[in-house]
């Protein structure tokens, strides 16, 4: 009897252990709600060579389609999350009474990992950068950024993250710095702290329809701008929303909670052809608005575009990353460029840059100092728009000041034309710099092509000017 007891339960493991591969010719699994993209299978070649990774791919291949696979998930999720208060999805973190938050917020959580001096400066001067830019076309610039919603509700969060490596986050250090560089900085922590209501939701990453109005509300006020506030209108409390990390973690036993739906008459409509809230362009218009925007934004600006588009008349809604302004300043010819970013991500301005030339200024020969400054240079179409050329590169000094301005000179004498570039920060340095060069332009100043023979490399540092020496990127690299 234990015998044949021990063959079934053998017999019942090998069922279930099989049936996931064995029903992928009728049930594969083709999509996923986890924001992540399925491995395709793999090719047995590739280059004509023997594939030494089929083994892993094909691994990965049936982990990401094997039948019931969502079921599954959801099965375990369930056991997980109910029963031991943790998360079977790397994305998601399970937090007491239901609640919900993103894993890639941790280290702003914790204030841990944060920016250090010189990779504060490179934001700050890339928005200021940005803004000044914007400006010089005509056009009103505002920059804001989305709470992290543990940084408004961190009281939810699990138990093991009660221990912080510091008290100073990333937008603490921030902040200052922008008000003191004349950023118009739009800050949205401070309203919503105040508000005794919770506005964000508990099981997406998001703010709710309450917070997405006070957003708008507050974005629209700092422009001094006469728009509907919807104080007044009727507010209507609906259990029907599925947040995007309940979604992940139970694919398919996500319950839904309570949002707000505020009831207005809708007077605009999309011109795009995309028309998902998500897509990565949008483009709306209303005969009743008033005023051209532009706004740059992510996921948090999905609840934050009807509102706009009820108060322009036309409005461009994109999340294209590193920011196109340069081209869609031109086509768009905005009254106001809002540019929005989640806390969780504002190291994207000190790695991916606008698309724009950098301004011109001018350096006279006289104020150059030997100042031991090296600088590696590389000059290529840019990948993103092949209407500029990219030159980029990394410079080395002795004693780097935290706050050194780099600067790319074409030509020599009278003729040399000097721009301000961004200053970017990687794995590999804080003081590296990226400037694109709109190659129309320097058609006209007589340049078919450009070459890293073209370019001087000028680093600003205690208000003194030094001439880099060139070094090449692969000795900068051997250094490392």
């Amino acid at each position: 009897m234990k015998k044949t007891g021990n063959i079934i339960y053998i017999v019942i493991c090998l069922i279930i252990c099989v049936l996931p591969f064995a029903g992928m010719t009728c049930y594969k699994t083709t999509t996923t709600t986890e924001n992540k993209q399925l491995a395709q299978f793999p090719d047995v070649t590739k280059d004509g060579k023997v594939n030494l990774d089929f083994p892993d791919e094909l691994s990965a291949y049936f982990e990401d389609h094997f039948a019931f696979r969502q079921q599954l998930v959801s099965a375990d999720a369930e056991i997980q999350s109910k029963i031991f208060r943790v998360s079977n999805v790397d994305t998601v973190l399970v937090g007491t009474g239901g609640w919900l938050y993103y894993t890639d917020t941790v280290n702003d959580y914790l204030a841990q990992d944060t920016m250090n001096d010189r990779q504060v400066f490179d934001t700050v001067h890339n928005l200021s950068l940005l803004q000044q830019y914007v400006k010089d076309q005509g056009v009103s610039f505002i920059f804001t950024v989305a709470p992290n919603k543990n940084s408004l509700y961190g009281e939810h969060m699990p138990y093991y993250f009660n221990y912080k490596a510091g008290d100073t986050k990333n937008m603490d250090r921030l902040t200052k710095p922008m008000v003191e560089a004349g950023l118009s900085y739009v800050n949205l922590f401070e309203p919503f702290e105040r508000q005794p209501e919770t506005l964000y939701l508990k099981r997406d990453s998001h703010w709710n329809e309450k917070g997405a109005v006070l957003a708008y509300n507050t974005l629209m006020d700092a422009m001094q701008w006469e728009h509907p506030t919807y104080e007044d209108v009727n507010v209507v409390r609906k259990k029907e929303e599925y947040g995007d990390l309940n979604k992940m973690i139970y694919p398919l036993t996500a319950v839904p909670e309570w949002n707000s739906e505020y009831q207005y008459e809708s007077t605009w409509s999309y011109t795009s052809k995309d028309q998902d809230v998500e897509a990565a362009y949008l483009e709306t218009k209303n005969k009743k608005g008033d005023k051209n925007l532009l706004m740059f934004r992510d996921s948090f600006g999905n609840t934050l575009l009807p509102l706009m588009a009820q108060k322009f008349e036309h409005a461009v809604f994109t999340k294209s990353v590193p920011y196109r302004i340069a081209e869609y300043i031109k086509t768009c010819q905005p009254d106001l460029v809002i540019a929005e970013k989640v806390e969780r991500n504002m190291d994207e301005f000190m790695t991916m840059p606008p698309i724009m030339q950098g301004p011109e200024i001018t350096i006279t020969d006289d104020v150059m100092k030997d100042n031991k400054v090296q600088a590696s240079v590389t000059v290529e179409e840019s990948q993103d728009d092949t209407n500029y050329y990219l030159v980029s590169g990394a410079v080395q000094m002795e004693k780097p000041a935290k706050d050194a301005i780099i600067y790319i000179r074409l030509g020599q004498g009278e003729k040399a034309v000097t721009y301000e570039a961004f200053t970017t920060s990687s794995v590999d340095t804080d003081y590296g710099y990226q400037l694109y060069l709109d190659k129309e332009s320097l058609q006209s100043t007589g340049y078919s092509t450009l070459t890293e023979g073209d370019v001087t490399v000028i680093v600003e540092q205690n208000r003194k000017y030094s001439q880099a020496d060139r070094v090449r990127q692969e000795d900068q690299e051997n250094e490392k």
